[in-house]
This record gives C-alpha cells, structure tokens and sequence, in this order.
C-alpha cells in the first residue's frame, strides 16, 4: 500500500487519460460556461429533442433522477423551462424549453465555442479534426461497452 505522504502518479495511459479528462471538464467549465454546469445537458436535450417526462430526459443524458430534478427546478424559476402536464397521462409533468431557455443555450454555446477557439487556435486543421475523431471513437466504444455490460 502506498504511503498517504507520497504523491499518486498515474501508473498507466489509461490513469494519464482520467486525469486529462478532469483537467479539461475543470479548465473548460471554469472559463466559459458560468453558472452551473449541470443544467447545460438539459437545455441542450430539451432543444434537440423537444418536450420530454423527467425521467425520460434523466436517462437520455446519463444523470440521476433527483439530480435531473433540482436542476430542473432551478430551470423553471429562472424561466428557461416550462412544466405542463402531459396530455397522455396527467398524472406526469413535460417539460419543454422556453425562449428564454433558447436564448441562454444558445449565447452558452457561442462562449463554448469562443473558449474551445481560444484554447485550440495553436492547433493545426488536421490536429483538430484528429482530437474530433479521437473523441468520437472513444465515445462509440464507451457506448459499445455499455451494451455489453
């Protein structure tokens, strides 16, 4: 067991892979979404996908139902989600993105896109296009994993 003086040093690519990952969610979130970082993947679901039930859009971004539910809340008070009860079963509720919502996604995309700009500017086309490959392989194969397991 290692001594809890000494300092964790990754052991292998795939411990230099987490730790990466982690340094960009940090840099990234820390310049240019604002706010909370977890209503992003809501607004942007809601957006692409239309009105959805809670739970559905829980599962369709990979986060826990009272997670999905607090940030929700947060959403419709600050008036970039609306609630109404679904019309083929009035027990649940759909929520659906307002303009405003639309709006605030939006201008999070446009400083998205000027921080990854910004932070990749250095890079060549065929640099970039390659980490936009990488990235994509990596999620396909995270995805194929999931199906097996």
């Amino acid at each position: 067991m290692m001594p809890v003086s000494d300092s964790w040093q990754p052991e292998c690519a795939e411990d230099e892979l987490l730790v990466a990952f982690v340094a960009v969610k940090r840099a990234f979130v820390a310049r240019s979404l604002g706010g909370d970082p977890g209503v992003f993947p809501i607004l942007h679901h809601l957006a692409v996908a239309g009105p959805s039930r809670q739970g559905a859009l829980a599962e369709a971004i990979g986060l826990d139902a009272s997670t999905v539910s607090r940030h929700v809340r947060a959403l419709v008070v600050d008036g970039f989600v609306a609630t109404a009860r679904d019309p083929e079963d009035g027990r649940a509720t759909v929520l659906t993105l307002t303009d405003a919502g639309r709006e605030h996604l939006v201008a999070r995309l446009r400083a998205n896109r000027a921080t990854l700009r910004a932070a990749t500017e250095d890079f060549t086309a065929a640099e970039r296009a390659e980490l936009v490959r990488l990235l994509h392989k990596l999620v396909a194969r995270l995805g194929d994993l999931e199906e097996t397991a």
